[in-house]
């Protein structure tokens, strides 16, 4: 099962909406290689199927090579995370961009674990608040080494990591000021302007 992290993301693939609501904690893998200045997220779907499967290792892939284009290497995949190293799900950019998805492998612990709780469709106000604020990050110093090498690419001020995160919330407060401007309440621009680079504050 596949899920966005926000309504806004969702309404970008479909015009119904399922809302769902975790009744547990769910513990699931962080797949993201790296955040690019651009808050996008380098999915590390390819790389992680690639050392899981030497054989097939294809440094061509893609993260949508691994999760749709063909189904049994998906599946195959998932069996071996889910089998092998207990791993029930991920978290990881929609195709290297700056949405994100949650993915969730196994039915019966999915019944378990999250409920339905509404059907909404792409305009509804209702559910606006995006859970990348709810979500709690372990994450890999490698992770953050990659991403502030990335960022560091991009910076006035390379290494002074503090300065570069200043400087891009400034861009988002004034994204944010000018949603609130064409009409949008202000609790709604922030949700809308939350990304990984800004909940992780890097």
């Amino acid at each position: 099962m596949f899920f966005a992290t926000s309504h806004s993301d969702a309404a970008v693939w479909n015009d119904t909406i399922q809302i769902w609501r975790t009744t547990i904690d769910i513990q699931v893998v962080f797949a993201i290689d790296y955040i690019t200045v651009d808050s996008i997220g380098v999915s590390a779907l390819p790389a992680i199927y690639n050392s899981i499967f030497p054989l097939d290792n294809n440094q061509s892939y893609t993260a949508l090579d691994i999760k749709h284009w063909d189904i049994n290497r998906r599946n195959k995949f998932v069996r071996k995370l889910f089998d092998n190293y207990n791993i029930f799900g991920w978290f990881t950019s929609f195709e290297d961009n700056s949405f994100n998805e949650v993915c969730l492998f196994d039915t019966q612990t999915n019944s378990k674990c999250i409920k339905l709780i509404g059907i909404s469709n792409c305009t509804n106000k209702k559910y606006y608040k995006d859970s990348l604020q709810r979500i709690k990050f372990i994450l890999p110093k490698l992770f953050y080494s990659k991403t502030l090498k990335e960022l560091n690419k991009h910076s006035a001020f390379p290494n002074d990591i503090e300065e570069t995160y200043k400087r891009h919330k400034q861009s988002v407060n004034a994204w944010i000021k000018d949603l609130v401007e064409r009409g949008m309440s202000k609790s709604e621009a922030k949700h809308e302007m939350i990304s990984l680079r800004t909940r992780l504050k890097i």
